[in-house]
C-alpha cells in the first residue's frame, strides 16, 4: 500500500508524486512513483494500492529526489484507489470536496483561487500566472504561509471572542483549527513552520511569559526538522524561516526609515513597505541564487496588493467553506469568487508587465548566504538613523545601475554568438551594436534565466523560435515580467498550422508579447542584428506539420569589419537533421560555414560524412544535456564532423560557448 505524502502532478511525462510505503525487511521508505496513463492525479494523502517497479534513481534526477527524502522511484501498474476513514481521512475528503467545487469552474481566477484556499496547485502551474506572481516578487502569496494562517486564527479568535469562550479552551480550539488547515492545504512546510509559531505564541501565556518571536522561531526550526528532516532540504522552508528571521530582527528598522519618507503614505502601505524591505534583507539573495531572477517591483507590488490580499483569500476562504457545507451553492459562490480573484490576478499580471519589473540575475548559493550574513551584521552592528540625503543618494546610485545595465552595457559587448547552457535544449544568444535576439529558449527555465544572468542580457530585440518542440520553446513564456521582449518570431506556416505543437507555441508566443507581435518568417528574409545578417533558409512549407523537418533554419553572415562582405558566416537548424540539409547543400542554398549548430542536439540521423563535408564547419556547436537519456551527440555525428576538421564544442562538458568575431579572427571563450 501507498500513501501520497504530497500533491501530485501531471506533465507531458505523465503524472507523479512522492509516496510512502513499506518494503519488508526495510521499513518505511519514500518513492517517487510514476502512474500510467489515464489515471487521475492523486491528492495529498490518498492511499491507494498497486504493483511497482522500482529502481534506483538516475544520475541525473538523483538530487532532486534526495532532496525530497526519496530512496528510489517506482513505475506503477494496476492502480487501486483506497478509501480511508480515519481522522485524516475525514479532513482530506473536506479538502477533495472544496477542490472539486473550486476546479469545476475555468479560468485563471480559479487557478489561482485554489492554490490560496486549498494549497492545490495543478491548475496554477499549468498556467503562465504564476511567472507573474513570481516576476513581481509575490509567489509568497499563491503558497500557504503564514499570512494565511493569520487570517484564518484571526477568524477563529473573533468567532471565540464573540461565544464567550474561555481563554484556555479558546486557545486549544485556534490550535486545533490551525492543525486542520495545515491538514486541508496539505502540509506546506512554509505554513508549517508558521503554524509553529503562531501555536507557540498562544501558548506562551500558559507559561506566564511575553511572546519571544526569535525563541520561538529557532524552535519551531527545531521541531519541525526534527520531525521530518528533509524539512532541512526544503526550499520553501528556508525561505520561509529567513523572511520571518528579517522581519523579527529588522522591521523595528525598516518602519522607522519609511516612518522618514516625506509622502503621505497610509498605514497599510507602511507597513507593507517595511515588512517587504525587513524579510527581503535576509530571503531575496538566496530567493535570487535559486530562481535566477531579482524582482525590482516587488517593493511596489507588495504595497498595490497588501489591502488586497486578506480579502481576496477571506472571500475565498468563506466561499469555498459555504460551497462544502450547502453544494446547491457552490457554483455561484466559487464564480463569485474565482471572479474577484480572477481581478486580482490581472492586477499582478499589470505589474509583471512594467518593463524590467524583474531581471535575470545569477549567484552561487555560498555567496547568497554570505552576502545575507554580511548585510544583516551591518545592519545589525550600525543600525542607521534615517537621512533623508542619504536616502536620495542610494536612489540616484540605483538608478544610474539601472540604465548602465540597461542601455550601456549591451553596447559594449562583442559581436558573438553565444550557446548557452540550459541542459537537453536549444538556446543561443545573438548580439552586436546593443542589438540582442535569442533563438530558442530550451525547457528549463531557471537554466535559461541564468544564462542569460550571465551574459548581462535583460532585454531582447526578438526571440526566433526553430519550432514547438518543448526542448526548444518551453521556457518561453517564463522571460515574461523577466526580460523585456520586443517580438516572437516563428516560421510563417507556424502560425496557420493547426497541429498541437504549433498551437501551444502560438498560445506561448502571444503570453509573451501580444498577438501583433508575434511575425512568421519565410525563406528569404533578413533579420538584421548589428553585425549579423540573419537569412530564413527553410522551410519552403510545412511537411512535417510543425515536427523537426520544419523547424525554422538560419544562414548568418557576420560583416565584422563592414566592408560590405560578409567575413564570418554560421548555421542554425533547430532540429533539422540530414535530409533537409542535403536538400539545402544541393539546392546551393548553403555552402561551407565557419560554425554550424548542429541539428537535432548530435542525433544520429543530424548528418553523415558527406553533409559535414560539405559544410567543412570550423566549430560545431553542440547544445545537449549532460547524461541525457538519448544518447546525444551520437559517436557517428561526432567522428563525421572531426573527420571534416570540426572543434565540437558541447554545453555538458564546457557550459556556455561564446563565439566572439573579429575582423581576422573567431576567439572562442567556455564557461568551464
Amino acid at each position: 500500500m501507498f500513501e501520497a505524502i504530497e500533491d501530485g502532478s501531471s506533465n507531458a511525462y505523465g503524472t507523479s508524486c512522492l509516496a510512502r510505503t513499506r518494503i519488508p525487511d526495510v521499513g518505511d521508505v519514500i518513492l517517487q512513483v510514476r502512474f500510467p496513463e489515464g489515471v487521475e492525479t492523486p491528492r495529498y494523502g490518498t492511499l491507494f494500492d498497486a504493483d511497482a517497479t522500482c529502481a534506483a534513481t538516475s544520475e541525473t534526477s538523483s538530487a532532486y529526489y534526495w532532496r525530497q527524502g526519496a530512496v528510489g522511484e517506482a513505475q506503477l501498474s494496476k492502480v487501486v484507489f483506497r478509501e480511508r476513514n480515519d481522522l485524516l481521512g475525514m479532513l482530506m475528503g473536506v479538502r477533495n470536496r472544496a477542490i472539486d467545487a473550486i476546479t469545476r469552474v475555468a479560468g485563471e481566477g480559479a487557478a489561482v483561487l485554489a492554490a490560496l484556499v486549498c494549497g492545490w496547485r495543478e491548475g496554477l502551474d499549468a498556467s503562465s500566472v504564476y511567472d507573474a506572481f513570481k516576476a513581481t516578487g509575490l509567489a509568497h502569496i499563491v503558497a500557504v504561509s503564514g499570512a494565511h494562517l493569520s487570517i484564518v486564527s484571526a477568524f477563529a479568535a473573533c468567532a471565540l471572542r464573540l461565544l464567550r469562550i474561555p481563554r484556555a479552551l479558546a486557545t486549544a480550539l485556534q490550535i486545533g483549527l490551525i492543525l486542520s488547515y495545515l491538514v486541508l492545504t496539505a502540509v506546506p512546510p512554509s505554513a508549517v513552520r508558521a503554524a509553529c509559531m503562531t501555536c507557540a505564541g498562544m501558548m506562551s501565556f500558559a507559561a506566564r511569559r511575553r511572546p519571544a518571536a526569535l525563541n520561538a522561531l529557532c524552535v519551531c526550526m527545531i521541531v519541525c526538522i526534527a520531525v521530518s528532516p528533509r524539512t532541512a532540504l526544503s526550499v520553501s522552508f528556508a525561505l520561509s524561516a529567513l523572511s520571518t528571521l528579517g522581519i523579527v530582527i529588522f522591521s523595528r528598522l525598516f518602519t522607522a526609515w519609511i516612518a522618514h519618507i516625506p509622502l503621505p503614505l497610509p498605514q497599510s502601505a507602511c507597513e507593507a513597505l517595511s515588512l517587504t524591505g525587513a524579510s527581503s534583507v535576509m530571503a531575496t539573495p538566496l530567493s535570487a541564487a535559486l530562481f535566477a531572477q531579482l524582482p525590482l517591483i516587488a517593493p511596489l507590488a507588495n504595497v498595490v496588493v497588501a489591502p488586497l490580499f486578506p480579502l481576496v483569500c477571506t472571500f475565498g476562504l468563506v466561499a469555498t467553506l459555504g460551497s462544502v457545507v450547502f453544494p446547491p451553492a457552490a457554483p455561484l459562490l466559487i464564480s463569485t469568487a474565482a471572479a474577484a480573484t480572477g481581478a486580482f490576478v490581472q492586477m499582478v499580471q499589470a505589474l509583471a508587465g512594467v518593463p524590467y519589473a524583474s531581471i535575470p540575475f545569477t549567484l552561487p548559493l555560498s555567496g547568497a548566504l554570505a552576502f545575507t550574513v554580511v548585510v544583516a551584521a551591518a545592519l545589525w552592528m550600525c543600525w542607521p538613523k534615517p537621512r533623508l540625503r542619504t536616502a536620495i543618494g542610494a536612489g540616484v546610485m540605483l538608478v544610474c545601475l539601472s540604465l548602465s545595465l540597461v542601455v550601456l552595457v549591451p553596447r559594449l559587448t562583442a559581436n558573438e554568438i553565444i550557446m548557452l547552457d540550459v541542459g537537453q535544449g536549444d538556446a543561443f544568444i545573438i548580439r552586436s551594436e546593443g542589438a540582442t535576439v535569442l533563438i530558442d529558449t530550451g525547457n528549463k527555465e531557471q537554466l535559461l534565466r541564468k544564462a542569460l544572468a550571465r551574459h548581462g542580457i535583460v532585454r531582447l530585440d526578438a526571440v526566433i523560435i526553430t519550432h514547438g518542440d518543448d526542448d526548444h520553446k518551453g521556457a518561453l513564456t517564463s522571460l515574461r515580467g523577466v526580460v523585456k521582449v520586443d517580438r516572437v518570431l516563428l516560421a510563417s506556416d507556424a502560425l496557420s498550422c493547426s497541429c498541437d505543437a504549433c498551437d501551444d507555441l502560438r498560445d506561448d508566443a502571444c503570453t509573451l508579447v501580444s498577438e501583433s507581435h508575434v511575425e512568421g518568417l519565410k525563406v528569404g528574409d533578413t533579420l538584421e542584428v548589428g553585425v549579423f545578417a540573419l537569412e530564413v533558409v527553410w522551410p519552403h512549407q510545412f511537411s512535417d506539420e510543425g515536427g523537426n523537418a520544419d523547424s525554422l533554419c538560419l544562414g548568418v553572415q557576420a560583416d565584422v569589419d563592414a566592408d560590405g562582405q560578409g567575413d564570418w558566416s554560421a548555421l542554425f537548424v533547430g532540429d533539422a537533421e540530414r535530409d533537409q540539409l542535403t536538400e539545402l547543400v544541393q539546392s546551393g542554398a548553403i555552402g561551407a560555414v565557419d560554425i554550424y549548430k548542429v541539428g537535432h542536439h548530435g542525433s544520429k540521423n543530424a548528418l553523415d560524412e558527406q553533409l559535414a563535408a560539405a559544410l567543412s564547419p570550423r566549430i560545431a556547436l553542440v547544445s545537449v544535456g549532460a547524461h541525457n537519456r538519448y544518447g546525444h551527440p551520437a559517436p557517428a555525428t561526432t567522428e563525421a564532423l572531426e573527420a571534416a576538421g570540426a572543434t565540437i564544442l558541447r554545453t555538458d562538458t564546457a557550459g556556455d560557448v561564446s563565439c566572439k568575431m573579429e575582423a581576422d579572427r573567431i576567439v572562442v571563450e567556455t564557461l568551464r
